[in-house]
């Protein structure tokens, strides 16, 4: 194997280790959780695909002196064999040796012959003779027969039984295969920084979390409370399956106060809160774990999904919840500057289609001031107010503090 060729060898197995450092890394330290969820098969199969590059990086390391096996089947153009006939005991002719439609002729030898027999290689059909010149026959030479070669050769083959001469083919050659063997050297380092440099940077640079401009565009103040996607998943009841199946609607909101609301992506959908049958406070008690403090300990999306259930805010309206959050500036009905909001980002699948859950949070004087995506404990008092076609949960602020970000800063 060629110095160029171990080199292009030993660069696919640092870039395997690379792609494999990569991945365990993420796994080992932890940072795959703010990406993909914990149940179902995507973490495991991070590991997995780590090991198994690692595998193949060391797989091809120890293979890389192991030198070509034949390659059959492959065109050979321009190489020249020329065969020399030592003690040649015997005449010979020559077969075609391609599908030109013309013969060769040749003649015969009496007695030894030690002379060469130059053979030129034809590419496409041919309508001329091809003589071969024989010098100096010594007697005793036969004649012998040149087998014809496949079409998709590039040069002669002849088969000599009985003679005892060699063959010399000139023109040694091996076969390289894949971007990296068969590009030139500008070609293969860019193959190499395409392959290297995007996963590098991501993993030292790329932030673990979305930044607030990225929470904004997913639609954190466009909220639809009234939206029972996923809502099965945070309802406070612990079986609303018959209920569900005959939900009673409530009170449309009047003519006047729908035209003079702000339009909003649940107003759209003209969803109105529904009637899941009962729900009282002990039912609340018995589902949703208390602090010390006796405050109801919810996270956001289950206080976001009490805006479409209306048995459940009759309950939760006065009731104390402690949440923890992040918390950017309140951009709706905020004139006063008086409330602040809260969210949680929820996933689906990976962080890509994570989307912000929100609900405001007021304050009796001024909101205080956060750096934008601080995570804090907010303690308030739930209540609910209408906003056009939608009932908006809004919590009661008693205290709000900084804090530590959660395990999983995602909800999955």
């Amino acid at each position: 194997m060629s110095a160029t060729r171990i080199s292009i060898h030993l660069i696919s197995v640092a870039l395997l280790l690379l792609w494999s450092a990569v991945l365990l890394y993420f796994y080992a330290t932890g940072r795959i959780a703010q990406y993909l969820p914990g149940d179902g098969i995507f973490r495991p199969m991070v590991l997995v695909s780590g090991i198994g590059l690692a595998v193949l990086a060391l797989f091809n390391l120890l293979t890389a002196g192991a030198e070509d096996a034949g390659c059959e089947g492959h065109d050979h153009g321009g190489h020249d064999h020329n065969h020399g006939h030592d003690d040649c005991c015997h005449g010979h002719s020559h077969a075609k040796t391609s599908p030109c439609g013309h013969n060769h002729p040749h003649h015969a030898h009496e007695g030894p012959c030690d002379h060469e027999h130059p053979h030129h290689a034809h590419e496409g059909p041919c309508d001329h003779e091809h003589h071969h010149e024989h010098e100096d026959h010594a007697p005793g030479c036969h004649g012998h027969d040149h087998a014809e070669k496949p079409a998709s050769c590039g040069h002669e083959h002849h088969a000599h039984e009985g003679c005892g001469h060699e063959h010399h083919h000139a023109g040694g050659h091996s076969h390289g295969h894949g971007l990296l063997e068969e590009s030139s050297w500008p070609g293969r380092v860019t193959a190499i920084l395409i392959l290297a440099a995007p996963i590098t940077w991501a993993a030292f640079q790329t932030p673990d979390n979305y930044s607030a401009n990225a929470v904004i565009n997913k639609g954190l103040y466009n909220p639809n409370y009234n939206s029972t996607a996923n809502a099965d998943k945070f309802s406070l009841r612990t079986d609303t399956t018959s209920a569900a199946a005959k939900p009673a609607t409530a009170e449309a909101p009047t003519p006047a106060a729908t035209a003079s609301a702000p339009q909003t992506a649940a107003a759209a959908d003209g969803k109105q809160p529904q009637s899941y049958g009962s729900f009282t406070l002990e039912d609340l008690k018995q589902q949703v774990p208390q602090s010390k403090e006796g405050n109801f300990m919810l996270d956001v999306p289950e206080i976001y999904y009490t805006g479409g259930d209306i048995e459940v805010q009759t309950v939760l309206t006065g009731q104390p919840v402690e949440t923890i959050a992040q918390v950017l500036p309140e951009k709706v009905k905020n004139d006063d500057g008086r409330r602040l909001r809260i969210f949680r980002m929820l996933v689906q699948c990976c962080a890509a289609d994570a989307r912000p859950y929100s609900v405001p949070v007021e304050f009796e004087q001024k909101a205080p001031d956060f750096k934008d995506m601080t995570w804090v404990k907010v303690t308030g008092i739930v209540s609910y107010e209408k906003d056009g076609s939608q009932t908006v949960p809004v919590l009661k602020a008693t205290s709000i503090e900084e804090t530590t970000a959660p395990e999983n800063t995602m909800i999955y």
